[in-house]
């Protein structure tokens, strides 16, 4: 519909007439009864019955900020702009755009536009509302809105923090269907202006994609645009909070291995310590991060610091255990050695005072196998009573049992091998498994040695390990993307 330049004349004056603020009252009738003397109805759409509205969407983003993991969502503020052409406001006599009070827009039909993925939005009004209404001559709006929003991200967190996300900001019409809007972007993924001064805290922005789709739901099909943006995590920060501490707790653990270990005290105490911060720091981790079911990146190297750490604390507990275990072994030893020197000497006297009586020659005298005697039911033989009061005032050793000269021995020595494994067959199995593992046991003759292996192995392993986690994580980052 076109217009006389008088008219338009008219119009600017109403405009600029309704921007004062001291005759509010009747600035609004005035432009109403303008735009009715046009015909025109902003309840109803430009081309109502026709062909629908396509509405082409540019921004500008001014900043991005407050990501947050635990809420995954994100804060941002934009410069929206909406273009669309509406014939009812075309006007002659002027090629110069129209640029109006954006209290205007409250006259005119606009999209209505909003964020279906956005948690809370609002409009700045400081120190005017910030809208924007410029008018050209064909009857094409630009509108433009300054809006910051809290938006949801939906976040992938099993490589945090060598995570990558896909963050998302969706454009949609509430009430009109794609029979009666469109919305298109401006000039594609050059619709998007300011990403690249963007920076934000712990995050470099990687490249973005927009998308032109619909929305499905029970009351029809809508518009949709979607504006995709990639969030590179700087480790850096992460790295001195949390991983740099816990390497550090660690190597303190293995100070352990240089102490004394009759040093009880100094050794339970740096390893309950220990301990004791590398759950205060993982705990102090996962504050920062929401509770969720999977396993992240981040929980598996503090899992791997806490059994290194918790390690060393058993280590000296092994190596306390060996001590007071090789110290009884040796007590032991140390006996039996005496005990098989005091029964030779025993054996000797006893030879003596057999041969002395019995007119046995010497090389036919009585001699005792200490190692058969050992592993044997003891085998005794008959003595003279004067000699077994003699050896009994002397304290000399005498077996106790039925007679050595013809090699008999007590009925209740035992079944043989055979038949106790027939018998039982389930325990002879596990004793001959038993055995055999101890069998395979290294012996360990002293425990110092316990904490030299220890100094080479604990350290060699974290370093192995920490160079497959490293590996593995960076080469998920790098190949896999995350949705």
């Amino acid at each position: 519909m076109k217009t006389q330049p008088s008219l338009v004349l008219v119009l600017l004056a109403a405009m600029r007439f309704c921007a004062r603020a001291d005759d509010s009252s009747t600035s609004p009738s005035t432009i109403d009864h303008i735009l009715a003397e046009r015909g025109y109805d902003r309840h109803l759409r430009p081309n109502f019955g026709g062909a629908p509205v396509v509405v082409r969407v540019s921004m500008s983003i001014a900043s991005i900020d407050q990501v947050s993991e635990v809420n995954m969502d994100y804060m941002v503020t934009i410069f929206l702009r909406q273009y669309w052409q509406d014939n009812r406001l075309a006007f002659e006599g002027t090629t110069a755009n129209l640029t109006l009070d954006g209290r205007l827009s409250d006259r005119l039909w606009v999209p209505d536009l909003f964020i279906p993925n956005s948690k809370q939005a609002f409009l700045h009004k400081v120190t005017v509302d910030n809208k924007l209404l410029r008018l050209h001559p064909d009857g094409t709006v630009l509108y433009g809105q300054r809006i910051t929003a809290k938006v949801a991200c939906t976040m992938d967190l099993r490589n945090y923090p060598l995570d990558e996300q896909n963050c998302t900001l969706q454009y949609e019409s509430y009430g009109y269907t794609t029979q009666d809007v469109l919305f298109l972007w401006k000039d594609g993924n050059a619709s998007i202006h300011g990403l690249e001064d963007i920076e934000i805290a712990q995050f470099d922005i990687g490249g973005f994609t927009t998308s032109e789709n619909h929305g499905y739901y029970e009351t029809g099909e809508y518009p949709r645009l979607t504006f995709c943006f990639r969030l590179h995590r700087n480790v850096v920060f992460i790295i001195l909070q949390t991983y740099l501490p816990a390497i550090l707790l660690v190597i303190s653990s293995w100070v352990s291995f240089f102490i004394n270990p009759e040093a009880v005290p100094a050794r339970v105490t740096l390893g309950i310590t220990t301990v004791l911060t590398m759950t205060t720091l993982s705990s102090a981790a996962k504050e920062s991060l929401p509770k969720i079911s999977y396993i992240k990146a981040i929980d598996v190297y503090l899992a791997m610091c806490f059994f290194f750490v918790f390690a060393a604390l058993l280590e000296y507990a092994i190596v306390n255990f060996s001590s007071v275990g090789i110290a009884k072994k040796q007590a032991s030893l140390l006996g039996q050695q005496e005990k098989s020197e005091c029964h030779v000497c025993r054996c000797h006297d006893v030879e003596a005072r057999v041969g002395g009586l019995n007119g046995v020659s010497s090389q036919h005298t009585l001699r005792v196998d200490i190692e058969n005697e050992a592993a044997q039911k003891e085998t005794t033989f008959s003595l003279p009573d004067d000699v077994k009061d003699q050896c009994k005032s002397r304290g000399t050793f005498l077996p106790t049992q039925s007679s050595f000269a013809d090699g008999a021995y007590p009925a209740d020595a035992g079944l043989d091998d055979g038949e106790a494994k027939r018998r039982w067959p389930l325990a002879a199995a596990v004793t001959t498994m038993l055995h055999h593992i101890y069998g395979r046991r290294p012996q360990i003759k002293n425990s110092n040695n316990i904490d030299k292996y220890s100094r080479v192995m604990f350290p060699l392993l974290f370093v192995v390990l920490n160079i497959v986690y490293w590996s593995v994580y960076l080469y998920r980052r790098h190949y896999f993307v995350v949705f």
